[in-house]
């Protein structure tokens, strides 16, 4: 038999015993002309039971590590193992056939890999018989055949299988090698250090050629991203999530470049995926905001703050930024357990539409982030609904306070709970110094001694001013009322800004919402409490165990009867919202601010909206991260400005990381330790960070009072 001949048996076999007959002495001599009959083949020959499904789809995932020890799911996941061993056994054949005139050493080396395949195979098969698990009894995926099958050279074979899915397996076969010592089950353990030590040598066999063939000029890490197409990347050279192995890629003879550039690599693996991207400025884009020092500040948040949406990313998912983020970021990510989507700059994001999206969520549905969508609208499986100029209202605070007030009145207080605010502490909205005076004069009748003067579309705190309820207005607040009134672009009926009467706050509330246009759903996602800087600007929000840090009587008003008042106030609010959102087309996500304050007979009370957020919030990165706390830890998610960081990094870098999780389990609960969501470079001025135990928590406090 000679080689063709051989591998023909393996591709074109129909039976398992056909595949994985060892080869005896083959000739090596013979070269055909094959390379011009063997072009594209579909899928490899199967036995009817062993046949791989024809199209990517839901392919049956391999058992949780945690199911391990039940000897089912032990079977499942060799069956699941066995397949892929079965499927480079092919691609190795069909590669001898493809490439005749491949260097003799290259397919000599090829032979010797196939022929170490085959014996992985029978070891699985062997092993998951004895687990009472037949080879067949679950379907079979075909997805290395998809992505290698189409190789066009040698070059694109060891890129595609030796530096990718055989260099991954150097993670996986290690992982399940120390799973099962540990669930002592020796015997596949040792399996698996066999197959471990195989694959260090396969995946040296193809770095040998991929070198000898990769363009000179350009870095192993280079060359391998650049021989790669999509859906391929080197997102899929590593295996299960907090197994990365460097010392067997080390071995294999992958270099230190390399390696770290692996490890913190994130791209989609093909799936259906989301577009984000974080913009703070939606407030002011819709004001028409044009001071060169309003621009700035907002450049200048995007740029420190857009690594927040890693929080709420998936690992298939796009982020949009003009400064990607570090490789030591990356690591820093990686190493608390926190997966990474794909970092995208910006300005390449016509590139994304030769890819499969699913859909996009910006930071707030704006006129200038619907024209960023438009790059790439005809790639989405869910375009966007086109922007009306309605939804710029409902960033208004105006807007809020007069739907709060239409809401009160249709409702009486027969109506409202006694625990919800009169109409008496709502705003008003002003368009005039004449008009925040006579507001002045009705917050002093119902004895009120200061008022909040803020900007109608302000974000973040921005706008606001403490005006005292006497008159004449205080020069100091009068030249600033003045400059602000001055500004105001010509805007018809529309006001300038709101003044409310400032009330005795006790704890601020962020209540959050999804809200489904095409279904007409409004799915409520949570509550959290939000640190309100002394301000008046949001600096954080604390986690992991809400209003924890009020008065005892404030505890008891939002908590007791499982935070019934809570509960009722966001019901109230949704039953509101729903059709205002509905008659201006807002589809994404939505959060509404409130606060619980004590009035002047000293009654606890909620004021339900001060003020709505049409947009993603940091409530929902803190929802998010939330998510991931052990339970019964609390934290902290903070935006410190870049001096608080310098006063606070070197003592909390220096706390441990700790997490938790239950053998094998994909995602870890963290339970102390400081996260990161922004780098400290030159230019920063603000970093965002989750501050996680109460160990770490105090430290921060100690350290920002002195």
């Amino acid at each position: 038999m000679n080689v063709t001949e051989f591998a023909e048996q393996i591709v074109f076999g129909t039976t398992l015993e056909e595949k994985l007959a060892a080869p005896g002495d083959l000739d090596f001599s013979e070269v055909t002309e094959m390379s011009t009959v063997v072009q594209s083949i579909s899928a490899p020959g199967r036995p009817p039971g062993l046949a791989m499904q024809s199209i990517a789809g839901k392919n049956l995932k391999p058992p949780r590590d945690e199911n391990l020890g039940n000897d089912l799911e032990r079977g499942q996941l060799l069956h699941f193992l066995a397949n892929h061993e079965l499927l480079a056994t092919e691609l190795m054949a069909l590669v001898l056939l493809k490439f005749p005139n491949a260097p003799y050493a290259f397919r000599r080396g090829v032979l010797v890999t196939l022929q170490e395949e085959q014996e992985h195979t029978r070891m699985y098969v062997r092993r998951m018989k004895e687990c009472g698990v037949e080879f067949g009894s679950y379907p079979l995926s075909g997805q290395f055949w998809r992505v290698v099958e189409p190789m066009q050279s040698p070059l694109d074979f060891v890129a595609r299988l030796s530096l990718t899915f055989e260099q991954a397996n150097l993670d996986y076969s290690q992982h399940f090698a120390k799973l099962f010592h540990r669930l002592g089950d020796q015997v596949t353990s040792d399996l698996l250090w066999q197959i471990y030590e195989d694959e260090i040598g396969h995946v040296k066999h193809g770095l040998q050629w991929f070198r000898e063939w990769k363009d000179e000029k350009q870095t192993d890490w280079q060359a391998y991203q650049h021989a790669l197409e999509f859906p391929m990347s080197p997102q899929r050279g590593r295996g299960t999530y907090g197994a990365f192995n460097r010392d067997g890629r080390k071995r294999a003879g992958l270099n230190n470049e390399f390696i770290d550039a692996m490890e913190v690599f994130s791209k989609s693996r093909g799936r259906s995926t989301t577009v984000r991207w974080f913009d703070p400025g939606a407030e002011s884009e819709l004001a028409g905001e044009t001071h060169p020092k309003a621009k700035a500040l907002m450049q200048q948040l995007e740029q420190d703050l857009a690594m927040v949406l890693v929080a709420v990313s998936k690992p298939d998912d796009v982020v949009l930024s003009n400064r990607p983020p570090s490789k030591q970021l990356r690591k820093h990510w990686i190493d608390r357990g926190v997966e990474l989507p794909e970092f995208f700059a910006t300005d390449q994001r016509e590139k994304l539409v030769d890819r499969k999206l699913r859909d996009c969520k910006p930071w707030a549905w704006t006129p200038k982030n619907h024209e960023i969508t438009n790059s790439f609208q005809s790639s989405l499986r869910h375009p966007s609904a086109p922007w009306c100029q309605e939804q710029a209202l409902l960033y208004r605070k105006s807007w809020s306070v007069s739907k709060t007030r239409v809401w009160m009145e249709q409702a009486g207080r027969g109506g409202m709970p006694d625990w919800l605010a009169s109409l008496e502490v709502l705003g008003s909205p002003v368009s005039s110094l004449l008009e925040v005076e006579a507001a002045l004069r009705e917050f002093k009748r119902k004895g009120y001694a200061y008022a909040i003067y803020k900007t109608d579309l302000g974000a973040a705190g921005r706008g606001q001013r403490r005006v005292a309820c006497e008159l004449p207005i205080g020069q100091h607040n009068l030249r600033w009322l003045e400059n602000e009134f001055s500004r105001s672009r010509e805007e018809g009926s529309l006001p300038r800004g709101i003044l409310e009467p400032e009330l005795s706050r006790r704890a601020d509330i962020s209540f959050l919402w999804n809200f489904d246009l095409p279904q007409k759903n409004l799915d409520f996602m949570g509550w959290t409490q939000p640190v309100i800087s002394q301000g008046r600007r949001f600096s954080g929000t604390i986690l992991g165990a809400p209003f924890s840090n009020c008065d005892a009587e404030t505890k008891r008003f939002l908590l007791e009867n499982r935070c019934a008042r809570l509960q009722q106030t966001s019901q109230w609010l949704a039953e509101r919202l729903k059709p205002a959102l509905c008659a201006v087309g807002f589809t994404g996500q939505l959060g509404v601010d409130a606060f619980v304050f004590e009035d002047p007979t000293g009654a606890l009370k909620i004021k339900p909206m001060v003020e709505l957020n049409p947009r993603m919030t940091m409530g929902h990165i803190a929802l998010s991260l939330e998510k991931r706390l052990s339970p019964g830890v609390t934290a902290e998610f903070r935006i410190f400005t870049i001096e608080e960081w310098k006063a606070v990094s070197d003592s909390l870098n220096g706390l441990p990381y700790q997490a938790s999780s239950t053998a094998g389990k994909r995602q870890i609960r963290w339970q102390s330790g400081v996260i990161r969501f922004g780098e400290p470079a030159l230019g920063t001025k603000h970093i965002p960070a989750l501050l996680i135990g109460e160990a770490v928590l105090e430290k921060c406090r100690k350290c920002l009072q002195s």
